[in-house]
């Protein structure tokens, strides 16, 4: 059986004459409209014919269930299709838009969902052109641009703005067992409110500027506790801030070829990489690291170091401190007579200059509290890294003993 009878209009003329002859005719009151290159499934059952008034406009076969039609554009006009179904015949009118109109309308369409986006016809080709709001936006689209060929994408993301974190480091010899009268409990980490706050059992909480402050400076005031360094650092998530107050002492390597010096950094090296994490919590990871120069376990020309390092995770709201305690100890502190400028190393020197540390009386405790940058407080942010460079410079410490 042929699916299509040939011949342009005079074969659609001879297919009506037949239909009028044979049987009943139905004109159907639908339009189908396609795109050239585009096809569509007209969903009709028990066709036994079919006949297309232009074959150079539209292509039309059943489908091998036989429970329909596939009609496809093939260029730009109109036609008409004839369905002999059992007793009736079905004139269908189909009318093919351009290729290139219909995808330009498509684009638009789509692109609607998009503010911002501009669609233009340019070189026989569809442009979208313009910003988005997310990556995610950005996928879709070209999702879209992959299914669709002719479609080009001109798309741009704002500027990742990332959040800028503010750590507020107070590095403190402190008497063993005082940490109690700051309302330190272990091993719990400091409940904040406000920007920084310490917990104190039944008594509840005591912000930074009253209660915590009042009781460090009696602490101090009573000479049990003393700030030896309150650096400041910024730093944006996902990024790192380090804070280093030591020194550096040259190595020489010999080899048969060379001769080469390295230098080894030694002292209180505390690097923190911080990201904000779901909740609005900040994730910290802390690598602190002290160390000092040990004669005794190194070699007339390489000297050895008495190294202690930590690594630590946590998770707190913005303002919450935590404490770090134990990476100095009191044996690393023999060396300061052995070398000479090692008691002049801003923090560690002090520290170990102090006769209740090297008696193991006293302890140094590092306090870290992370806060989030509001829009307000970023002017003042870009300050703190270099008053913390210049703080280094400038320590001013009590005494102890």
């Amino acid at each position: 059986m042929n699916r299509f009878l040939p011949g342009g209009s005079m074969a659609f003329l001879l297919a009506l004459i037949l239909s009028f002859a044979t049987g009943s005719v139905s004109f159907s009151a639908e339009t189908i409209r396609i795109r050239a290159g585009f096809q569509q499934v007209l969903e009709r059952s028990g066709v036994s014919r079919l006949s297309v008034g232009n074959p150079e406009i539209v292509e039309a076969q059943p489908l091998p269930r036989g429970d329909g039609i596939l009609v496809v554009g093939k260029k730009e006009g109109e036609t008409d299709l004839v369905l002999w179904e059992k007793s009736a015949r079905t004139v269908w009118h189909v009318e093919v838009g351009s290729r290139k109109g219909s995808v330009v309308e498509d684009a638009r369409s789509f692109a609607g969902a998009f503010p911002g986006l501009t669609v233009v016809e340019a070189g026989g080709s569809v442009l979208v052109s313009g910003p988005v709001s997310t990556p995610l936006d950005k996928t879709v689209l070209e999702e879209y641009a992959r299914a669709h060929p002719g479609v080009h994408l001109r798309l741009s993301l704002p500027d990742e703005k990332k959040t800028l974190l503010l750590y507020d480091l107070k590095i403190l010899e402190i008497s063993r067992g005082e940490t109690a009268r700051l309302g330190i409990h272990w091993p719990e980490a400091i409940p904040a409110k406000g920007t920084f706050a310490v917990g104190t059992g039944n008594e509840g909480t005591y912000s930074v500027g009253t209660d915590f402050e009042a009781r460090l400076n009696l602490l101090m005031a009573d000479g049990k506790a003393r700030i030896l360094s309150n650096p400041r650092l910024a730093c944006e998530s996902g990024g790192e801030a380090q804070f280093l107050a030591g020194g550096e002492i040259p190595i020489v390597i010999i080899t048969p070829e060379t001769r080469t010096v390295e230098w080894k950094t030694y002292g209180l090296i505390l690097k923190i990489h911080p990201t904000m994490a779901e909740g609005g919590k900040i994730r910290t990871t802390v690598n602190a690291e002290v160390s000092s120069v040990d004669h005794g376990s190194g070699t007339s020309d390489v000297p050895g170091f008495l190294t202690r390092r930590v690594s630590t995770h946590f998770s707190t709201p913005p303002g919450e401190t935590v404490m770090l305690s134990g990476l100095v100890k009191s044996e690393m502190a023999k060396d300061v007579a052995k070398v000479p400028l090692l008691g002049q190393i801003p923090v560690i020197g002090e520290l170990f200059k102090s006769r209740s540390f090297r008696e193991n009386r006293t302890e140094l405790a590092i306090f870290i509290t992370p806060v989030e940058v509001t829009a307000d407080a970023a002017p003042e942010a870009a300050n703190w890294e270099r008053k913390a460079e210049k703080e280094k410079n400038n320590l001013r410490f009590r005494l102890l003993d």
